[in-house]
């Protein structure tokens, strides 16, 4: 009898792993025309060591350079038109499951988690005019006034001189900057990173070491099926008790709270509008700490990589003040400058959209499926096979940008044709997925911050890489987490 039961388990395990291969060899016949690294096509661990190893952005980038396939039912495309066509909205694309590791709340979707177009669409519908800053009440203000907070940190602690030495974290001064500058526009009050001069909650700490995990169960389906099913909710760490991000929470929590019920508060700013558009209690709680993590994390990003190629291109950093500085002097800039006046400046223009090419702020894989098959950049696409995108592949296209696309060079979108101004800024732009159905909500607020910024810092101060050889610790886990990046801030003597 024991023979026979151990024959019978024997069996058993067996059939179950011959079935497991069996099922393994068709999803690899699915995607054997397109090349790989060796263990892509049989485990999503290669996508995962990859994810946790810091570097996602220069790893896909290596990998789209020399194969297409990344994991069992992922292919990875650098073609920034292949790319435009499926953000189309006839297009057949939809989201992947992938999006629902975006989940804050695991148990419901928000405007970036969600996988369904129809319940996308109208929730882009009531949250667009808060962003686009329409319904807000001095939008353009509570920015400058998050910029007059960060140059007086600056001006009132970190000011080195030639008797006194004071190094700083620009880093984690400009991540306070953009926290308070999201929250200010969400609630109407700042949060006080600046004027702290802290990380408050200990919030910035607690995501950079979850985010990485959080994104890495993105390529995890059947985990995350497990992970966002409330049979298992006594398994899950409840984010609402974390410290940082459950602190964050609960004050987006309050601050939804009085905007309801029978005598809500109502104020012109980004939650007045979602409220004014018809948005529900639940879904204004976590688009709220949706904005906060989103909208702060990519814009530190974006504005700390550009102010490092400036200070290690010194051509370009005595050109950019030089441009300011005439601005100044001919009455062309205001003191704060505003955004109408940045947008005529056209090598602070060209300086942005060269910061964000050179370093794009947003390397999450964001792929999208199809339903039936497909065909991109001539190659036959499976249906329900992930197509990832490769910003770093994408923004460094010599086709695009010409022979020296590795180089950081502002001086690239002067003087050309407007056909090659317009293949250029659509391509860059899509860091904000614009042109598609996807389009980033934060654009506009995120192009104010960077016409705003820059300017403000380059009038007053000068930085000083401490490190050059060093210049910062940066670690890629779809967003960017940054810190050490130290600086000597010295006032300018203009």
């Amino acid at each position: 009898m024991p023979g026979l039961v151990f024959t019978a388990a024997l069996t058993g395990f067996a059939t179950a792993v011959l079935y497991l291969v069996i099922a393994r060899f068709k999803v690899y016949a699915r995607l054997k025309h397109i090349p790989g690294p060796f263990w892509a096509p049989w485990s999503d661990i290669w996508l995962l060591r990859a994810q946790l190893s810091g570097r996602m952005n220069f790893i896909l980038y290596d990998a789209n350079m020399k194969y297409g396939k990344v994991g069992p039912k992922w292919v990875a495309c650098g073609d920034g038109e292949a790319l435009r066509k499926i953000g189309g909205v006839r297009s057949g694309w939809q989201r992947s499951f992938w999006y629902r590791g975006l989940r804050i709340d695991p148990y419901r979707d928000n405007a970036f988690s969600t996988l369904d177009d129809e319940v996308h669409e109208k929730l882009r519908a009531k949250l667009l005019p808060g962003y686009g800053g329409k319904d807000v009440d001095n939008l353009h203000q509570l920015i400058d006034e998050q910029v007059a907070g960060l140059v007086s940190l600056l001006e009132d602690k970190y000011l080195s001189t030639k008797t006194e030495f004071k190094p700083v974290d620009l880093a984690r001064k400009v991540q306070y900057f953009t926290l308070d500058v999201i929250s200010a526009l969400a609630f109407g009050k700042e949060f006080g990173y600046l004027k702290a001069d802290a990380d408050l909650f200990g919030y910035i700490e607690t995501t950079e070491s979850t985010l990485p995990i959080m994104l890495a169960t993105a390529f995890m389906p059947w985990f995350l099926k497990i992970m966002q099913s409330p049979r298992f909710k006594w398994l899950i760490p409840n984010a609402r008790e974390m410290v940082g991000i459950g602190n964050v929470m609960g004050l987006a929590q309050d601050a939804v709270a009085e905007r309801y019920g029978d005598n809500p508060v109502v104020k012109r700013d980004m939650l007045g509008s979602f409220v004014a558009h018809g948005l529900s209690k639940e879904d204004a709680e976590g688009e709220t700490v949706v904005q906060i993590i989103a909208g702060s994390d990519t814009s530190a990003t974006a504005i700390r990589s550009t102010l490092l190629f400036i200070m290690t291109s010194p051509l370009v950093y005595n050109r950019l003040q030089a441009e300011i500085d005439a601005g100044v002097e001919e009455g062309r800039i205001s003191s704060p400058i505003t955004d109408a006046e940045a947008r005529e400046l056209p090598y602070l223009q060209a300086v942005i959209r060269e910061g964000l090419r050179m370093w794009p702020p947003a390397t999450a894989a964001l792929p999208k499926v199809s339903d039936r098959d497909q065909v991109v950049c001539g190659v036959h696409i499976p249906a329900g096979t992930n197509v990832a995108w490769v910003p770093w592949t994408i923004m460094r296209s010599k086709e695009t940008f010409g022979p020296d696309a590795d180089l950081f060079r502002p001086e690239r979108w002067l003087d050309i044709s407007p056909a090659q101004y317009r293949a250029m800024d659509q391509t860059v732009m899509m860091e904000f997925a614009s042109g598609s159905r996807w389009e980033c909500l934060g654009k506009t607020v995120a192009q104010i911050e960077l016409n705003k910024a820059y300017v403000e810092l380059l009038r007053r101060f000068d930085f000083t890489l401490l490190d050059p050889t060093n210049p910062w610790k940066s670690f890629n886990a779809a967003v960017f987490i940054q810190s050490d990046m130290n600086v000597m801030v010295t006032r300018r003597e203009v």
